[in-house]
């Protein structure tokens, strides 16, 4: 099974590093290793692998959930509502010695509550960052992952396309949000873990802004951007769009965005360091004068979650290799007068890169 041979492959890194557990909690993590999703809450859920077991401590109710979904054999320790966790950690306990060992917490997800309860049941153990390890594990997509991924950019760019002749002047960002969020689940995403940014005249200049109420108007730039997954792998897509006509400078730097676009998927192949795919699309940028108003990096991974690892950034020098997946979305951002930015999903072949997006890139007139 897939995810065993995961299980594995995290052993034979746990091994190397001298790690004898490693704890993860409802999360990408969490259904990267047993197939199964939960959602964090009050009821502490808590994956513990060791070199040669998988342990689950669960409350009782999602007993049937796990015995259900999990691709992996699981040693169970369930707890009900009336004992509540300590009688899993009880459990837990008389199957395994936690006490002296060096294990490893998932540090992106682990909460607090989780760490303390964990401490307190292994007193004299070394904790570390298991993050590292999952960074490693996940970069790389195999054929069935990258396929999840393009179907999430299918859906993506078909529910943007149905959204398209509803835009007009007079709409709210807020409306057309929920309105796109609506026509992704309609073509087929599976998750949506935030609403989509709508993003209109001024507006566009806040690379992580919200939808607001405010109406569009002519001569507004439109920033869509919006992601979704496909059996729990996402895409994430950005277009901007211009309601009528716009001024010279806002079509200039669209012009910008699209070239940096184009040279940072040019950038991309096996061997290559990812902050050099920053420099390529950050360069364009800069040559024209707009350095200081590209804001953020050139990319992000792109999986089970829509920021992972790596980093197209400057300072990121991990050598890309094919099944590593990533956006390239170049932007400017012109305080009070408008932004752009342009996103793509790229997958690293065996002789360059491939973006997973097909719609048209350049500035189109709404």
């Amino acid at each position: 099974m897939l995810n065993e041979t995961r299980l594995a492959s995290l052993r034979e890194l746990m091994a190397q590093r001298g790690i004898d557990a490693v704890v993860v909690v409802p999360s990408a993590n969490l259904f990267y290793l047993t197939g199964v999703q939960m959602h964090l809450s009050e009821r502490v859920t808590l994956l513990l692998v060791t070199r040669s077991d998988a342990h689950l401590l669960v409350p009782a109710l999602e007993v049937p959930r796990v015995q259900a979904r999990a691709r992996v054999p699981l040693k169970l320790h369930a707890w009900n509502d009336a004992e509540w966790v300590q009688a899993g950690w009880l459990a837990l306990k008389k199957n395994i010695a936690l006490d002296g060992q060096q294990i490893a917490v998932d540090y992106y997800s682990v909460r607090a509550l989780e760490l303390a309860q964990l401490q307190a049941a292994a007193p004299g153990a070394t904790f570390s960052d298991a993050s590292p390890l999952f960074e490693t594990l996940r970069m790389r997509k195999d054929a069935a992952e990258v396929d999840a991924m393009r179907r999430a950019a299918r859906v993506l760019e078909t529910s943007m396309d149905a959204l398209l002749p509803e835009v007009r002047v007079g709409k709210t960002e807020r409306e057309l949000a929920a309105r796109w969020q609506w026509l992704m689940f309609e073509h087929g995403a599976d998750g949506i873990p935030d609403a989509p940014i709508v993003a209109s005249g001024p507006n566009t200049a806040l690379p992580h802004t919200t939808a607001t109420e405010r109406e569009l108007a002519k001569g507004d730039l439109l920033i869509l951007d919006g992601w979704c997954a496909v059996d729990g792998y996402f895409g994430d897509i950005t277009r901007t769009f211009a309601i009528g006509s716009v001024t010279d400078e806002l079509k200039h730097i669209c012009d910008l965005a699209l070239r940096a676009n184009q040279a940072g998927r040019a950038a991309v192949k096996p061997g290559a360091q990812c902050q050099a795919v920053d420099r390529a699309a950050r360069q364009v940028i800069a040559d024209a004068g707009f350095g200081e108003y590209f804001t953020h990096r050139t990319g992000h991974g792109l999986g089970l979650e829509v920021h992972e690892a790596p980093n197209i950034v400057e300072g990121d020098k991990r050598i890309l290799a094919p099944g590593n997946t990533f956006t390239i979305e170049p932007g400017i951002y012109l305080a009070g007068k408008g932004g752009v930015r342009i996103e793509d999903d790229i997958v690293v072949t065996q002789d360059g890169g491939e973006s997973m997006m097909v719609s048209a890139r350049e500035l189109r007139v709404l």
